[in-house]
């Protein structure tokens, strides 16, 4: 078997070895250990050309009317011609297919609608059940509740507001006579 890969890989079979990359890796080696550096100038890419290009520049400014017009043909015709191409080749979806398509978005509705609602009912179980939040039927007696000195006496809120509402227009009208007592 290996005499068999050994007359394969010899002259015998007529495979030559490749003298161009023989040649190329003793000039790489070369450069190599005298320190130049890999890339000459032939072999440099030129860059030069993608710095003047803009972002709205697709070339049509080199095409000559009859190029433009070989392109793109419907272009060059009138409105009405190429309003009555686009609409020859226009595939307009058939009753069929806006029928299935429009079932298609119902399951769709009724699938996200039911796993919406059950995932909601069985967060609040959930919730329930470790007591975070109360059940709907449940009562709860706050007679023992201990509550700070005078919050049952609460005075009226409105009446307090009209009151301060009043000093603080009084005060602003003695700092600051009004306009028609002026005239």
């Amino acid at each position: 078997m290996r005499s068999k890969i050994r007359a394969r890989a010899s002259n015998e079979l007529g495979i030559e070895k490749s003298i161009a990359t023989k040649r190329a890796i003793e000039e790489a080696t070369q450069r190599a250990m005298t320190g130049q550096s890999s890339a000459t100038s032939d072999q440099m890419l030129d860059l030069s050309g993608f710095g003047e290009k803009f972002v709205g520049d697709d070339g049509t400014d080199e095409l000559t009317s009859e190029e433009k017009a070989d392109i793109d043909a419907i272009a060059n015709m009138p409105y009405i011609d190429q309003i009555r191409e686009e609409l020859a080749n226009t595939r307009f979806p058939t009753p069929l297919s806006v029928f299935q398509t429009a079932c298609v978005m119902a399951l769709i509705f009724v699938v996200s609608a039911t796993l919406i609602l059950k995932g909601d009912a069985a967060i609040r179980d959930l919730y329930t059940s470790f007591g975070f939040i109360p059940r709907p039927d449940e009562v709860y007696d706050f007679g023992d509740l201990s509550l700070p000195d005078g919050f049952l006496e609460q005075q009226d809120l409105e009446s307090d507001i009209s009151t301060t509402l009043k000093m603080a227009t009084d005060i602003a009208d003695t700092i600051i006579p009004s306009s028609s007592s002026s005239n």
